[in-house]
């Protein structure tokens, strides 16, 4: 993981899980080469966790949403494409009736997740498409797992953490005190805006709280459409950066039941379930159309 790309990036993220994973990379990034590929050799970088396949329960394809929400290309656990291409398959598949989302998730890059989150709304027209935390979903998460059909939380579990957050790293006093200047000559400034070896200008904070900001009323707006209420209400009803455990969700409306993951597929495996889902999710579109 590059530790400067990860800094500077939009992410929908648990704080805590956020900052226990810059701060590993931070670590790695200020050892030298020699050192870096030692600890490499030894085991000491982490590696991300192998994603899990889908799951198929009679007429419910369970699909793992699990770990760091990413783009392809850069680290994480479930990769926001691959989920994407699983879920319109699950909807165009005749064979298979409800779609659940097992999610454990902390969230992860805003990059890729509104296209995610697209697919998974899409997927709602053709059958129904449960979200599970199971027993956390957070951030970007929780992003996609309000663009399903019905969200869930099991007994034990905590949602929320809405919004983004971005930030800059300043190495000029690393630096300085290992007698290291690092110059960097560009085409344009634009080309080495908010770099890391300086501090962050004002117009380059500017910049990137305008792009939180951008993002964040993407998020709230997914959230609006997904649950099929008015923007405004958003931040009322899910938060702006709590976390909230399963009782509270449920109580603020945040969430449609609490129940563990092997109830939601005993739940939605039956006919009359899934068709009853899909008349109370027309109703509600309905609705909040006329809103």
């Amino acid at each position: 993981m590059d530790r400067f790309l990860a800094a500077s990036a939009l992410w929908a993220m648990h704080p805590a899980f956020l900052d226990s994973m810059l701060k590993s990379g931070s670590i790695e990034a200020m050892l030298p080469d020699s050192l870096r590929q030692m600890a490499a050799m030894m085991g000491g970088q982490p590696q991300a966790a192998k994603p899990a396949d889908p799951i198929r329960e009679g007429a419910t394809l369970i699909i793992p949403v699990r770990g760091t929400l990413a783009p392809q290309g850069l680290y994480g656990t479930t990769y926001y494409n691959v989920l994407a291409d699983q879920v319109r398959d699950a909807a165009a598949d005749d064979k298979i009736g409800a779609i659940v989302l097992a999610v454990r998730s902390p969230g992860g890059y805003v990059w890729g997740c509104a296209e995610a989150g697209d697919a998974i709304y899409e997927a709602r027209s053709s059958k129904p498409v449960i979200a599970v935390a199971d027993p956390y979903c957070f951030s970007a998460a929780y992003w996609l797992a309000t663009q399903a059909s019905a969200f869930y939380c099991t007994t034990s579990g905590e949602v929320g953490s809405v919004g983004v957050r971005s930030g800059h790293t300043d190495m000029s006093g690393f630096e300085a005190k290992i007698g290291m200047v690092t110059t960097l000559i560009a085409s344009h400034p634009d080309k080495i805006a908010a770099h890391p070896y300086a501090p962050l200008t004002d117009e380059d904070r500017a910049d990137i709280a305008a792009s939180v900001d951008q993002s964040n009323v993407a998020f709230a707006t997914a959230i609006a459409r997904g649950r099929g209420m008015k923007v405004g209400d958003v931040a009322r009803v899910h938060g702006t950066g709590k976390t909230f455990q399963a009782p509270t969700a449920l109580a603020n409306g945040a969430i449609d039941g609490v129940a563990t993951l092997r109830d939601v597929v005993a739940q939605y495996n039956t006919s009359r379930a899934r068709l009853s889902l899909m008349r109370r999710q027309a109703a509600a579109i309905e609705m909040a159309l006329t809103i």
